[in-house]
């Protein structure tokens, strides 16, 4: 006779026939519970390398079935009270420093809530039951075998199943003060007073991601929306409309309480179904007997609000006879998320907090990683994505996603590198005061080292992974894409000079950046550099004639900027003066239309002007810059940004904010450049009474163009017609800076105005390496504010500034 495993734990001991470790038991949490059935999640801290696992769930009571999503139920003892749980195949390894947590729902008699604990044991178990009288005691042998090897199979161009999501606690993840508004309409921002939000609580974000769209028979279970929930799940019974004999049709009601965007429904039948079809749902598992089904809603059917009736109907057919069966249905709203992070502390006590603004654009730059995540991703809704992306057999994985699509654009990319890497060579004190120091430096390290992976040979460069064309149809999460993802390269035949001599600028800013942290990165980085500028100077060309597929998207109308750009970096590096002779071969004195991924002509007037200080370049820098301030040929809206694109006009602002910065700290007209750029900035951070950061201050944008961001959590499905919901993104982008007004002050948050509300790389760039240098300044007691000099708007007419338009 069977001898319970769970009745007595101290009765209980395990046999290993190869030495495993077990780590300590945990208490596991019930999430919510009805009657018939819960949910909870077991999280368990990873202190060894694991290449299989096995979890053990012990209950206080016993349960007639329990189903996991993101792993396989092997075996169950001591009349349902011990559940054993082992890894699936594409989730077995787990490293030193992650946390595993796996959602399950167990089904029981009646509103059942148990106590629960559990264990995590390294390696392949196979649990073999001893049965034994009742006054002897039970002993379950588990044989262990060590998993020594780690997948290899990969199919070309498509992502493999994303892992479980791993969430570590940095102290950063805390509470903040704004709060996400659900509205039905976009919002025109124009005079505004801030207003006071609600405080939400801290939580652990945790996503568990699916890795097919069809139905298997395994068990299943679903993570509720992470966070506090404030809500109790919606509940409903069957109503069986029509029963044929062995097929039947049915709806679930349900009354909506909360705002809904993407929902799962867990149903369990009271007898088992062999099929079941929804017009509005996608059934996505189900256990072996067909009694539980897990259910996503459809791309077009995922949004309702307080007062609304969802109504899903079923058609199934059922065994065994006798009758329709009765069920009940769990919905769980996947649209929301309660994930907030700390406001930093502010000890320079400036108008803004600069201290918040760096740490949440950093944070913009994880939420942005493609490729495989390390265990300290600071994001909780992000996962693995296109870890398989290849050129030729050559990995590929990693970088950044330059904006709200899944596109690598190189280009951009390697812009975005130097500008942050420049931002921390000047203003490191700032980095290291607001405690960013070892984060930027992570920072610049992720898109460096897919660069590097991108420099396959001399003369050969990638420089833009994906076809934004089929890219720019899907809206979803990253880590679900499934598309074919080409890799397009450069070469003697199809040059490049523009993206080869930025990619080179990047790697020499990054050689600078490393030199004492990391001297062989930073020696790999200048050989690098060296050899794609003899590459883009031996060959050239603009990149975007070489590949159209950029071309709609991030064309090049000139390469003599980067040949100066790039000439310049390896100049500061080196001090060849060959380089130095080259830059000025290619000096442009022309005023500079921006500073930007296409323009660098305004960088190279003030960089010159640094490393010669011969004042032809002092003259270029100041009629570029001129043309910037009241009175010159940019227009200012009424509130006082200078708006010089109706597109992204706050990038194009923060980019030459930062650069009036640099120029100032060069020597040139340093008071009146200073409180020009922090008047620039400010208007973005928050004069207007609306910041455009993302996540900083009380009011900011909700609804930017960004895919990830906006789609309910997994597996809850996302679509395009999340591209013009009007609710509030599901999930908030800290730190991105949006596009921004136009030119009358304007701002309209609806993710359709990509105008208005894209997100960039790039876009960020500029503004956080210009807030380092506005907090350096503090740090310097030379900040406008504390020189008693920081009026804004900035009124002074160009000629007041340097003496002639």
């Amino acid at each position: 006779m069977e001898l319970g495993l769970g009745r007595m734990l101290h009765q209980v001991f395990y046999l290993l026939v190869v030495t495993a470790h077990v780590l300590t038991d945990v208490d596991v949490p019930i999430t919510v519970h009805w009657n018939g059935g819960f949910q909870g999640e077991a999280c368990f801290p990873i202190t060894e390398e694991m290449h299989s696992w096995t979890v053990v769930l012990t209950f206080d009571q016993p349960l007639t079935s329990l189903d996991a999503y993101t792993a396989d139920v092997t075996a169950s003892q001591d009349g349902g009270k011990v559940y054993v749980l082992h890894n699936k195949a594409w989730n077995k390894d787990e490293h030193v420093g992650d946390k595993l947590c796996l959602g399950f729902q167990g089904h029981g008699h009646g509103d059942i809530a148990p106590k629960v604990t559990g264990s995590i044991h390294a390696g392949d178990y196979t649990f073999q039951n001893t049965t034994a009288p009742h006054t002897q005691t039970a002993t379950t042998h588990i044989q262990t075998t060590a998993s020594t090897h780690r997948s290899t199979t990969a199919t070309t161009h498509r992502s493999t199943p994303p892992t479980t999501h791993r969430v570590t606690t940095p102290t950063t993840h805390r509470v903040t003060t704004p709060t996400t508004h659900r509205v039905t309409t976009p919002t025109t921002y124009r005079v505004t007073t801030p207003t006071t939000h609600r405080v939400t609580t801290p939580t652990t974000h945790r996503v568990t991601t699916p890795t097919k769209s069809t139905t298997h028979s395994v068990p299943f279970a679903v993570t509720p929306a992470p966070g506090n929930r404030t809500t109790t799940p919606h509940l409903s019974s069957i109503k069986v409309i029509k029963d044929w004999g062995e097929r039947f049709a049915g709806v679930f009601n349900f009354t909506i309480h909360e705002d809904v965007l993407g929902w799962v429904m867990n149903v369990t039948f009271s007898k088992g179904l062999a099929y079941l079809e929804l017009p509005d749902g996608e059934p996505k598992f189900h256990s072996a007997d067909g009694k539980q089904w897990m259910i996503v809603n459809k791309d077009y059917h995922s949004a309702y609000h307080p007062g609304d009736t969802l109504s899903i109907m079923i058609l199934g057919n059922y065994r065994n006879g006798g009758g329709a069966p009765t069920a009940q249905a769990v919905l769980t709203n996947m649209g929301v998320d309660n994930w907030r992070v700390n406001q930093q502390p502010d000890d320079n006590k400036s108008k803004y907090n600069y201290n918040d603004v760096i740490y949440k654009s950093i944070l913009f730059y994880e939420a942005q990683r493609s490729g495989k995540l390390p265990p300290s991703n600071r994001i909780p809704y992000r996962g693995d994505s296109a870890i398989n992306d290849t050129g030729n057999g050559h990995s590929l994985s990693g970088g950044w996603y330059n904006g709200g699509d899944h596109v690598k654009f190189n280009f951009p990319m390697a812009f975005s590198t130097t500008m942050l890497a420049w931002g921390y060579l000047l203003y490191k004190d700032a980095y290291q005061s607001a405690g960013q120091e070892d984060y930027l430096l992570d920072s610049i390290k992720w898109p460096l080292n897919y660069l590097l992976k991108c420099h396959t040979k001399p003369e050969e460069l990638y420089v833009q992974v994906g076809d934004p064309k089929h890219d720019h149809y899907y809206w979803g999460p990253p880590e679900l894409l499934r598309m074919n993802r080409p890799a397009y390269q450069i070469n003697a035949t199809h040059p490049g000079t523009d993206v080869a001599m930025e990619t080179a600028a990047a790697f020499a800013a990054g050689s600078l950046v490393f030199k004492d942290k990391d001297p062989g990165l930073a020696a790999t980085l200048l050989t690098h550099a060296k050899q794609l500028w003899d590459f883009g100077n031996k060959y050239h060309g603009i990149y975007s004639n070489s590949i159209k597929q950029a071309e709609p998207f991030y064309k090049s109308n000139n390469f003599t900027d980067e040949l100066c750009w790039g000439s310049l970096w390896l100049y500061q590096v080196t001090n060849d003066a060959h380089y130095l002779t080259e830059a000025e071969k290619n000096f442009d004195p022309s005023p500079a239309w921006s500073l930007y991924w296409d323009d660098k002509t305004l960088g190279n007037q003030i960089l010159l002007y640094k490393l010669t200080k011969n004042d032809k370049y002092k003259v270029a820098a100041e009629a570029s810059l001129v043309s910037w301030f009241p009175g010159g040929s940019v227009p200012y809206t009424p509130k006082g940004l200078a708006h010089r694109n109706e597109s992204g006009s706050l990038s194009h602002s923060a980019n030459i904010a930062f650069a009036a910065l640099v120029a100032a700290d060069a020597g040139i007209n340093p008071p009146e450049y200073r409180r020009w750029a922090m008047c620039q900035i400010h208007y973005g951070l928050g004069d207007t009474g609306f910041s455009y950061v993302i996540g900083f201050g009380d009011r900011y944008p909700l609804r930017p163009h960004h895919r990830s961001s906006s789609c309910p959590i997994l597996p809850a499905i996302c679509g395009p017609f999340m591209k013009t919901n009007k609710d509030p993104n599901v999930h908030i982008l800290y730190g991105a800076l949006v596009g921004g007004p136009d030119q009358s002050d304007n701002f309209v948050d609806d993710r359709v105005r990509i105008d208005q509300n894209d997100v960039a790389c790039d876009f960020n760039a500029g503004l956080q390496s210009a807030v380092a240098g506005l907090k350096s300044l503090w740090l310097r007691s030379e900040h406008p504010e504390q020189k008693h000099d920081a009026t804004c708007p900035y009124q002074k007419k160009a000629d007041e500034v340097v003496g002639r338009k």
